[in-house]
């Protein structure tokens, strides 16, 4: 009796699991008592696991959907709770505003070319149009979102039953993913709907659109270029078109050794802001980890197919490579290489589908490796970041209360905290405190500051402090939400 009832509901302990985690807004973990009752329910359910698959796909596009809508929204609730900085996004978006305004295309905090930090010609037309239209740094955000989106229904379309799985891992469990996609914007962030596109198009044989997006993509910056020789993988081992593939790698490598070496030191009149910091062998032990995270929410699948490993493992080595940084898995630096072993898991298990549920059927123990896999190393769930960026009543009366200085104050030249620079929409400010430095002495005419969501907030509270006590500045009274100091001469 009670094994018949477990079994009659084993896919609604699973979802309710899944459910429990999801929208969990601290970190409890009742969700756990739901996924064992499952893993009770698949050894006490005498049917084979082929006859009798234990994932509801309906359920669990269900859940999928539900998450992007989460991810999105947080994403603009960050937006509103000043929770993004100059690094990145208040960068990109004062380089643009600094086009459409001037005419210019030039980094005022680094005071070099745009293209001095990071070579991305196609980024810079195309965000363009969308400024000329409106000047706000909701076009970066929206874009970033849109670009999960398309990935998202695109990626669902290649195996209705199938991809459902993989998209899970990579929107929930994925950390090194999920990084990149709640840190702040950077042109690759784009590239998620882009690369499924080029896939897409292979396998439809569109090869208009794959050469048109393929260009688009690796203009966004220097190290896109990867998705060539990723891609020359792809025709040289799995396509078997040895000279296509070979072609596209040299024409890859040749544009990263170009922009890096040459494209990058000239606009940058010979000193790049970031230089290239090459070291296969430093940090092993780190770089292990962060091999691990990548493959593990996905549970490892493109090592059963030596070839479509090889299609991620240039996105992996340009990481590997690297500055620390890129492979802390605390960045935006796997965009490329999640999308990637996103598509190589969905290729994996849609060619060995039937042998991986048969060899599960026979030794029914292995559907705890990949549970206790995932439960090992589940991040903060949709429903949690949701909580921590939801605007409070602070964030909400300082952002309408810096929109209205900001309105009464047109032209005059400020300075402003990191965590402001997004809102700013003109070329004309400067950043006083960032992560690194507290500049009073400078040439604007107001200091603005919040101090909510800081990134360093230890940093921004001493700078503040040295602020109240500097005689350059006063403060103006009349703001009760947002910091505000005019020069005291």
């Amino acid at each position: 009796m009670l094994s018949s009832l477990i079994n009659k509901y084993k896919y609604y302990f699973l979802i309710a699991g899944l459910t429990l985690w999801l929208f969990r807004p601290t970190g409890n973990d009742f969700y756990i008592i739901f996924v064992l009752l499952y893993v009770i329910s698949i050894f006490v359910n005498k049917p084979t696991l082929i006859n009798d698959p234990p994932i509801n796909i309906k359920a669990i596009k269900i859940i999928i959907y539900i998450s992007l809508a989460l991810i999105t929204t947080t994403l603009f609730m960050k937006f509103m709770s000043f929770g993004y900085h100059h690094m990145d996004l208040g960068l990109q978006h004062q380089l643009i505003i600094n086009l459409v305004e001037n005419n210019e295309y030039f980094h005022k905090f680094h005071n070099i070319h745009g293209f001095g930090d990071h070579f991305k010609p196609t980024h810079i037309p195309f965000m363009y149009l969308f400024y000329n239209i409106s000047v706000t740094s909701f076009w970066l955000i929206f874009f970033k979102c849109f670009s999960l989106v398309m990935f998202a229904l695109l990626f669902l379309k290649i195996n209705k039953i199938l991809a459902p799985i993989i998209l899970l891992s990579y929107l929930l469990f994925s950390t090194h993913n999920i990084s990149s996609m709640f840190w702040e914007y950077h042109p690759t962030n784009l590239l998620p709907a882009l690369v499924i596109i080029i896939y897409y198009s292979i396998l439809k044989r569109n090869w208009l659109v794959f050469w048109i997006t393929m260009i688009f993509s690796i203009g966004l910056k220097e190290n896109a270029a990867v998705l060539l020789v990723c891609f020359g993988f792809y025709f040289v081992f799995i396509e078997k078109k040895i000279k296509f593939g070979i072609s596209l790698c040299s024409i890859g490598l040749l544009y990263m050794l170009l922009a890096w070496f040459v494209a990058i030191p000239f606009f940058a009149e010979g000193s790049r802001v970031v230089t290239s910091d090459i070291n296969p062998f430093r940090d092993i032990p780190e770089k292990i980890r962060y091999i691990f995270m990548a493959y593990a929410p996905f549970l490892f699948l493109p090592f059963l197919n030596w070839r479509w490993l090889l299609f991620t493992l240039p996105a992996l080595g340009i990481n590997l490579i690297g500055k620390p940084q890129m492979y802390s898995g605390s960045f935006h630096y796997a965009d490329i290489l999640t999308v990637l072993i996103a598509i190589a898991s969905l290729a994996t298990l849609t060619e060995n589908f039937e042998r991986i549920k048969k060899y599960m059927s026979e030794h029914r123990v292995l559907v705890l490796v990949p549970i206790i896999l995932i439960v090992s190393i589940i991040p903060e769930s949709p429903m949690q970041k949701f909580v921590r960026y939801f605007p409070d009543e602070k964030d909400r009366a300082a952002f309408f209360e810096l929109h209205k200085f900001l309105g009464e104050h047109p032209t005059q030249k400020m300075a402003v905290s990191s965590n402001i620079s997004p809102l700013m929409d003109r070329a004309n400010f400067e950043i006083f405190v960032s992560d690194s430095h507290c500049r009073l002495n400078n040439n604007a005419e107001y200091l603005v500051y919040f101090d909510q969501t800081y990134r360093n907030q230890a940093h921004l509270d001493e700078c503040i402090k040295i602020l109240k006590l500097s005689r350059l500045w006063k403060k103006v009274n009349k703001y009760q939400n947002i910091g505000v100091y005019e020069t005291s001469t």
